[in-house]
């Protein structure tokens, strides 16, 4: 996790409906340059979070995890969508060569793997995915951290 100090909103989801539902609603309140990192291990949920994000931003291609092209830009949704995977980049001077930042003012950025850059500073909201007790279930952890994202989450939670 990246934001430690900070208060998190804690959701269970107990199915891949639950995490499209609660991507729909964030979706709602999302902006043209909002930055949204993620964390957690393989297979606890990021990229079906996105994915569902992405379809209720009306994105139409296919979002899939961009891990061995690291960034994509998918320019079909309400708003331009920039989905970023640091999986595959071992220290800050990697992740800063690829230039993602570019996109932070004309886009809503979202970002696999944020752990693996220590460079971020607010505004962003970061959401970190565990496994729950059942084998479907998901714990999300949500961190609101700088700008408005605390005003804005108070509106669908």
């Amino acid at each position: 996790m990246l934001a430690k100090d900070i208060e998190p909103i804690v959701k269970t989801l107990n199915s891949p409906e639950d995490t499209a539902e609660l991507a729909s609603k964030l979706a709602k309140i999302l902006e043209k340059g909002d930055i949204l990192l993620f964390t957690g291990e393989i297979g606890t949920g990021k990229t079906t979070f996105i994915q569902s994000l992405a379809k209720n931003l009306g994105v139409k291609e296919l979002v899939t995890s961009p891990t061995f092209v690291i960034h994509t830009l998918r320019e079909s949704g309400r708003l331009p969508l920039s989905h970023v995977d640091l999986y595959r980049l071992n220290n800050d001077n990697e992740v800063e060569s690829i230039g993602f930042e570019e996109y932070y003012d004309t886009a809503i950025t979202v970002i696999e793997w944020a752990d693996r850059y220590s460079g971020f500073e607010p505004p962003y909201m970061e959401l970190h995915f565990e496994y729950g007790a059942q084998e479907t279930e998901r714990i999300v952890s949500i961190f609101p951290n700088g700008g408005d994202w605390s005003k804005r989450l108070t509106n669908i939670f």
